[in-house]
């Protein structure tokens, strides 16, 4: 009976904390997009259940590293199980985000890692549960740490905490009832008769029933203080006007007309989407400068919407020498904000995913959105298709002052405040003084930035006050901000030598996720990624895009067609060549123009880990599996460790902790001293296991020695001996 009912409490122990630790994983899919934490639910209740059963550590971690491995498998590389290549795909992306991590670079770790990494998390955690329910018999801290982590996510997101702080409350209460009435007949001594315990459990779960149901059914007095997220939230909002120093937040935001100032950064996901290849995602443009922001002008004949239907052509003129001879792609794309604009890449075709309704195409702004009747609304999921823009070098280099006749179009984009600094233009003049094209010209301007000292900040970022303009301050005051910053001055610039140009907002390309197959990679873009640049118009080739911003690339399209003699083939500029960004740039955060040590320490990790990935894991498998053996049969070959050190020991002093070790080590061969058990009785019980007398001549010297007799040097030498006899006698 006693045996039963100490298992029984044991299980109802486990049990309270498998739910409270349940407490843990319901906001998950609520506050992330975690398709479902069933299979992280049944990973702890399995975890609990090894420990309960005691089961060894080597068979119980294969075990969970096992359900680690299928879990992974099944959510992430699709096929069939018995297709081993998913093994190999596996460790590359394990070996490839382990270099991410030791390059600090946490926002670009796959999805499939970030599982993994969970899955560690939920281990360990089991395993202090285990510790503090079992060992410790105390739940204290982790029942406080619970409650504050669910009363967070309540008032910080959309996630309802009141029933899961209701939930913990009961349990947390129930369990330290149960672990303290333990501890208590632990250090007394007390008879574990059921009795016992049904006269401390039943009053503790009576009183928390009784005054939950009257928690719940009594009335709620209103709030004493205002709700402090909207005041917060307002902290952060953009736009602080001019002089103001507040914060604004990353993300897409319409409103333009006051730049400047710091920014926090916001992981959270706008959308992802399958893509063959990495690029800019386009919003809108704008074309109107005011010395602050960015408005948009609207002439009466050109602000009418251009309506289209999904199957049709989009009506857009991005470039006119979009890539003809390039192959059309297909990407999709999945919404995860309420936007109802479309995010699209250069040169597209058409859109798909709006059938029974129509989009509408700004011509001023090209800002594309979906409707239906007349209400705009918002995409989950549209399909795209383009041609990837192509640019004809010949062409742009062809073009100089007075290619473009059409004064209302140079009108608009050539627009600059009229109480613009006249150092602008100026500085403009002189840095393409020895360039006679467009083209070279605005090469010149993008690459001034990089050349001269610009520094990338989301910060330290000054807001322009009343008598300020923004492109002057940055220019010649501060030379320090970001994309805005960068972008605006580079169109003020552009403009201030007659060339049109525009400001453009949208996405970089994101953040890898996962490769879908072999063609499609899926890319997941935050509000981080939110980006500026610039657009120029060449006549005969259209609008192409530049990047002026330090630490930033796109991957412009140009097409080689210069027809160039030997001696002149060195113009070309080396910039030119298309530029592909490497994964580190896909988020708002630059990389530096040039490799220093570190990150090229960094680097040569990332690929030695990428070239070597099977080779490590299973060396690192190999490894653990011989500290697990090494482990298991440690009883075998840690009795010669001992004698090799104590053989070295001279001093008369040693015996005491050999004679100690040697316990340990009976121990470990299974012949265990019994609580209560003295040591004659303990030697004597040694020896007949043994059939010899060493232990218990090595126990009537160990305690004549714990009296206060001396021991020679020549009695050690001779009691190691028989200590070294009787030590070797275990490892069989």
């Amino acid at each position: 009976m006693k045996n039963q009912t100490h298992h029984l409490i044991n299980i109802i122990i486990y049990g309270l904390g498998f739910l409270l630790l349940w407490e843990w994983l319901r906001p998950v899919g609520a506050i992330t997009d975690t398709g479902s934490v069933t299979a992280f639910v049944l990973f702890i209740a399995m975890a609990f259940l090894l420990s309960y059963f005691r089961v060894h550590f080597l068979i119980s971690g294969a075990v969970k590293l096992l359900y680690m491995i299928v879990a992974l498998k099944i959510w992430y590389f699709p096929g069939s199980i018995l297709d081993l290549t998913w093994v190999q795909e596996m460790f590359g992306e394990i070996g490839y985000n382990t270099g991410m991590m030791f390059g600090r670079e946490w926002g670009s770790l796959t999805y499939m890692y970030q599982s993994l990494l969970f899955f560690i998390l939920l281990w360990l955690m089991t395993y202090l549960l285990h510790y503090w329910l079992m060992v410790r018999r105390s739940i204290l801290l982790f029942y406080f740490m619970t409650i504050t982590y669910i009363c967070v996510i309540d008032t910080y997101t959309e996630y309802d905490g009141k029933m899961s702080i209701l939930r913990a409350v009961i349990i947390g209460f129930i369990l330290m009832g149960m672990l303290a009435l333990e501890r208590l007949v632990k250090r007394e001594g007390l008879a574990l008769f059921r009795i016992n315990r049904r006269k401390w459990m039943v009053p503790l779960v009576i009183l928390l029933g009784c005054s939950s149901v009257l928690a719940l059914a009594a009335p709620k007095a209103a709030p004493i203080w205002p709700d402090p997220i909207p005041y917060l939230e307002s902290l952060s909002a953009n736009g602080t006007g001019i002089g103001g120093g507040g914060n604004s937040k990353a993300g897409y935001d319409p409103d333009d007309s006051r730049l400047g100032g710091p920014f926090e950064a916001d992981p959270s996901v706008v959308f992802t989407a399958e893509v063959t290849d990495e690029h800019y995602w386009k919003i809108e443009t704008k074309d109107f400068y005011t010395g602050k922001g960015w408005e948009q002008s609207r002439p009466e004949d050109e602000g009418e919407e251009m309506n289209f239907q999904a199957d049709e052509l989009v009506p857009i003129a991005d470039n006119a020498d979009r890539g003809k001879g390039e192959e059309v792609k297909e990407e999709k794309v999945m919404m995860v904000t309420t936007y109802p604009h479309i995010l699209y890449p250069y040169g597209l075709e058409k859109i798909e995913g709006n059938e029974n309704r129509y989009f509408a195409l700004n011509p001023v702004s090209e800002k594309i959105t979906s409707y239906e009747g007349g209400s705009e609304i918002e995409l989950n999921e549209y399909s795209l298709s383009y041609r990837p823009a192509s640019y004809s070098l010949k062409k742009m280099k062809g073009t100089g002052d007075g290619d473009v006749e059409a004064e209302g179009f140079l009108g608009r984009y050539t627009q600059l405040p009229e109480d613009l600094p006249e150092r602008v233009s100026l500085l403009s003049e002189e840095i393409t003084k020895d360039k006679d094209n467009w083209y070279d010209k605005v090469k010149a301007i993008e690459q001034y930035f990089r050349e001269n000292g610009f520094v990338y900040d989301q910060q330290d970022v000054a807001v322009p006050g009343a008598e300020q303009d923004y492109v002057d301050q940055f220019l010649f005051e501060t030379q320090k901000g970001y994309c805005d910053n960068f972008s605006t001055s580079m169109v003020a610039m552009t403009r201030s030598l007659g060339i049109p140009a525009r400001w453009v907002k949208g996405y970089t390309e994101g953040t890898f996720s996962k490769q879908v197959d072999k063609d499609y990679q899926l890319f997941e873009v935050t509000n981080d990624n939110a980006h500026s640049w610039v657009e120029v118009f060449f006549p005969g080739v259209g609008w192409v895009p530049f990047e002026p911003t330090v630490g930033f690339s796109n991957n412009v399209r140009y097409a080689y067609d210069l027809e160039l003699d030997d001696s002149e083939g060195e113009e070309t500029p080396a910039e030119d060549k298309e530029e592909t960004p490497a994964p580190e740039s896909q988020q708002q955060q630059p990389q530096p123009d040039l490799v220093n040590e570190d990150s090229s320490g960094v680097d040569g990790a990332q690929s030695f880990l990428q070239e070597h990935t099977g080779k490590f894991f299973f060396g690192l498998i190999a490894i653990l599996l011989l500290i697990g053996v090494g482990y298991y049969l440690r009883r075998r070959w840690i009795p010669y460790l001992y004698i090799l050190y104590y053989r070295t020991q001279k001093s008369e002093s040693a015996f005491p902790k050999a004679y100690l070790a040697l316990v340990k080590q009976l121990e470990r061969h299974g012949v265990k001293m019994e609580d209560g058990q003295t040591l004659r009785s303990y030697s004597h019980y040694v020896d007949t296991h043994f059939g010899t007398y060493e232990m218990t001549s090595l126990t009537n010297n160990y305690e004549r020695l714990l009296y206060g007799r001396d021991l020679s040097t020549e009695e050690w030498v001779k009691l190691r001996e028989l200590w070294e006899n009787l030590i070797k006698k275990t490892t069989g």
